[in-house]
C-alpha cells in the first residue's frame, strides 16, 4: 500500500447525532450495514472527533502544566500532574461519576425492593383482591421501567468515562512526544528510547482502565451500608454478622 496515498473519509456522525442517538449509539447503525454488505475499507472509517484530536488536548493540557509548574514555584512544592489532568477533566469526570452513582446506588439497588414488592402479590397471606392486583401492575411496570432506564443509562454514561480516560492518555500522549522532541543531547543520553516507548505504550493505558474503577472507591462503601440496613430490615442482627464475613 502507497503511505502517500490520501482517503477521503466520511465525517464523524457521533459529532451530529441526537440524544436519542447518543443514548441507544444509534449512530453507528450505518457502519454496521455497510459491514453487512462487504468488507470495510480504510474510507470507510469516520473521521477524528475534534475533542479527541491529540493537537487540541494536547495543547490545552500543555496550558494547564504550564500553570502548574508557575504555580508550584510559587509555593515551593513539586509539580503535580494529577492537578492539572483534574483541572482539565476534573468537572466533567464528577458529573459523570455523579450519573453512575445514581444508576449504581438508587437505581439498581431498588429493583430487588420493586421485585420484593412484586413477588409479596403471590404471598398466600396476602388475598388477591383488586387492590393487591394494582399494586402487582404497579411494581411490574415500575421495574420495567428501572431495568430499562438502568441499562440506557449505564452504557451511555460508561461510554463517556472511557472518553474521559481516552482523552486523557491521548493528552498526556501529546506532550510526552512534544517533550521527547525537545530534549537536548545530554537529556537523550540520560533516557533510553525503551523509556519513552514505555511511557507512550504502556504507562499512559492505565488511564483507560483507572476512570472505570475510581468511582467504585467511594460508591462501594454507600452500598456496602445502604445493603447492610435493608438486610437488617429483613433478617435483624444475623445481617452485619454476613457482611462482617463478606468484608473479611
Amino acid at each position: 500500500m502507497d503511505s502517500g496515498n490520501k482517503y477521503e473519509r466520511p465525517s464523524h456522525p457521533r459529532a451530529n447525532a441526537n440524544i436519542l442517538e447518543i443514548l441507544t449509539f444509534g449512530w453507528i447503525y450505518k457502519l454496521f450495514k455497510t459491514g453487512e454488505k462487504r468488507d470495510l475499507e480504510i474510507n470507510d472509517l469516520y473521521t477524528t472527533l475534534n475533542d479527541h484530536l491529540s493537537s487540541s488536548l494536547g495543547r490545552e493540557l500543555e496550558e494547564i502544566w504550564k500553570n502548574e509548574l508557575d504555580n508550584a514555584k510559587k509555593v515551593n512544592r513539586s509539580p503535580s500532574l494529577i492537578k492539572a489532568l483534574v483541572k482539565m477533566f476534573g468537572v466533567k469526570y464528577m458529573l459523570y461519576g455523579l450519573l453512575h452513582s445514581v444508576v449504581e446506588i438508587f437505581l439498581k439497588m431498588s429493583q430487588p425492593l420493586l421485585i420484593g414488592g412484586l413477588l409479596s402479590y403471590f404471598n398466600p397471606n396476602f388475598s388477591n383482591n383488586t387492590h393487591n392486583i394494582k399494586y402487582a401492575y404497579m411494581y411490574a411496570i415500575l421495574l420495567a421501567l428501572n431495568m430499562l432506564v438502568t441499562l440506557v443509562m449505564y452504557h451511555a454514561i460508561q461510554i463517556e468515562i472511557l472518553h474521559c480516560g481516552m482523552k486523557m492518555r491521548i493528552a498526556c500522549c501529546s506532550i510526552i512526544f512534544k517533550k521527547a522532541l525537545r530534549l537536548s543531547k545530554t537529556a537523550l543520553g540520560e533516557t533510553t528510547v525503551g523509556q519513552v516507548v514505555n511511557l507512550l505504550s504502556n504507562d499512559v493505558n492505565r488511564f483507560d482502565s483507572v476512570v472505570i474503577f475510581i468511582n467504585y472507591l467511594w460508591m462501594g462503601p454507600l452500598q456496602t451500608v445502604l445493603v447492610t440496613y435493608f438486610l437488617w430490615q429483613e433478617i435483624g442482627v444475623s445481617s452485619i454478622l454476613g457482611v462482617a464475613i463478606l468484608l473479611l
